[in-house]
């Protein structure tokens, strides 16, 4: 048997401690077990939500600081400045300080004027007519007289078609008509009284005729006395009855002839006039402008040289007459009180001046979709300033008020819906909850309570009032550059 050699004990070396001589540290990328590697992206996560949850807040905390901030300083100020204004106001008053819970103000007296009753209402400008001019007949366009904003009197050439087509039958017309008449011998196209009995023809059959029956007596006064046959009598006999027809025919013949020239005179008319259709006409109307002379002026063309038109074709636009129609809707509350003839003031939004019109037309009936009833007023254009189509305001003028109570446009204070004015009594402000009435430029009417004429009301300062707080007058200067409003001053609806 083989024997094994026992292993030799290693021999024993002791460790050594590491110097700078020694070999140098190497580190060893190993690899991270997974779960150490979760916890490190747990905790990056958490770090990112706490800083983005520290930027939120304070970031709503700098908003929160500038928000109070802010409204702090409006409030402070606005009550500052309330306060400043007070102060400036009592510094003008000459030994104001000595009563410092008077409020200064200014003050106009409250005065009684002329004022219109009128009814506001808005609408349309119209054209006086408007019409879409058309040709009869199928035609090219040769030539176009007329073009936009051109002004052309009624029956005015716009354009013409071809006319050649139409020119040649005129004159196959003109050629049927003159046969027609020289084959009879008439002079002109004969009517329905006309002579027929001259005519050469049925004169020469007459001849015939009446030479053949006095031929004929002459034979009955020889027949007696056995001077002429029998065959001789019956020939005279039948070339009166034969002659006769004759005539009659001819009479006949010659109403049929006069008929025929007639029919060819008015082929002869319808060829002229689709002659004249080639040349298209602006209408004659047959309701005039009742302040200008006829006019129409050209809207808008359709239609270009070189096109072929077909009855009906739309080739122009008029607009008729230098007066525009303004179309009012007015509710039907007023409905008994508008009536034709009374004057209203127009405010076109395309000019500052107001300019002046009457109402023409009043509808009998009331739309049941809007409770309103049309009114047609006639407004002057003699300047061509206004434009059909256009926005306008008017006030119809129904009554005149001469007992009218006015304040100033100034003096009426508006809060949370309530307008008031304050009246001077005895040094002290008087409040009066007020209704609007008719409003001027610079003035406005007080339909209701019923105050004082003469009274002072106040035209500054209202803000600071309240009813019984005493107050003191302050004078201002008088605006010399500004005239003074006139009590029959025209209003201007809002």
């Amino acid at each position: 048997m083989t024997q094994i050699a026992p292993e030799k004990p290693l021999p024993h070396v002791s460790p050594v401690e590491p110097t700078s001589t020694s070999i140098p540290n190497v580190i060893l990328d190993v690899p991270t077990p997974m779960h150490k590697r979760m916890e490190g992206d747990n905790s990056a996560s958490i770090s990112s939500r706490r800083r983005t949850r520290r930027i939120l807040q304070s970031l709503i905390g700098w908003i929160g600081v500038v928000a109070i901030s802010f409204l702090a300083g409006w409030y402070f100020g606005g009550t500052r400045a309330t306060q400043n204004s007070l102060i400036t106001l009592r510094e003008e008053l000459p030994g104001s300080q000595d009563s410092s819970t008077a409020i200064p103000v200014t003050v106009e007296p409250i005065m009684q004027r002329s004022v219109a009753r009128t009814v506001n209402a808005v609408g349309s400008l119209n054209a006086f007519e408007e019409v879409m001019v058309s040709p009869k007949l199928e035609g090219r366009v040769q030539r176009i007289v007329a073009d936009v904003s051109t002004r052309i009197k009624p029956g005015d050439v716009l354009l013409e078609l071809d006319a050649t087509d139409a020119r040649l039958a005129v004159q196959q017309a003109e050629r049927s008509l003159q046969a027609e008449l020289a084959k009879w011998g008439f002079q002109g196209v004969p009517d329905e009284n006309v002579d027929l009995s001259q005519l050469p023809s049925v004169r020469s059959a007459k001849a015939k005729y009446e030479l053949s029956k006095a031929r004929f007596e002459r034979m009955q006064s020889l027949k007696t006395t056995g001077s002429v046959s029998d065959d001789d009598f019956d020939q005279a006999r039948t070339d009166v009855g034969v002659l006769e027809n004759e005539w009659r025919k001819e009479q006949l013949l010659a109403q049929s002839s006069a008929a025929v020239a007639r029919l060819r005179a008015a082929d002869l008319a319808i060829a002229q006039q689709r002659l004249n259709d080639c040349q298209v006409r602006a209408p004659i109307p047959s309701i005039n402008d009742p302040e200008h002379e006829a006019e129409y002026v050209v809207s808008e063309r359709l239609v270009s040289e070189g096109s072929l038109l077909r009855p009906g074709t739309e080739v122009f636009r008029l607009v008729f007459g230098r007066t525009l129609k303004l179309r009012l809707s007015v509710p039907e509350t007023y409905a008994t009180s508008v009536e034709v003839g009374q004057r209203v003031d127009v405010f076109p939004s395309s000019i500052e001046k107001p300019l002046s019109g009457k109402v023409a037309k009043v509808s009998p009936a009331v739309d049941r979709a809007t409770r309103t009833f049309m009114v047609e007023v006639y407004v002057s254009n003699s300047a061509g300033t206004l434009k059909p189509g256009g926005f306008a305001k008017a006030s119809i003028r129904i009554a005149e008020s001469e007992q009218a109570v006015t304040v100033p446009m100034s003096s009426v204070y508006s809060l949370a819906g309530v307008q008031k004015i304050f009246v001077i009594q005895n040094g002290m402000a008087k409040e009066y909850v007020v209704s609007i009435g008719e409003q001027g430029k610079e003035w406005v009417e007080i339909s209701s309570p019923s105050i004082p004429v003469g009274a002072m009301v106040v035209t500054s300062g209202q803000r600071l009032l309240s009813d019984g707080v005493p107050v003191k007058v302050r004078s201002i200067e008088p605006k010399h550059d500004a005239p003074a409003p006139s009590q029959n001053e025209e209003r201007n609806p809002s």
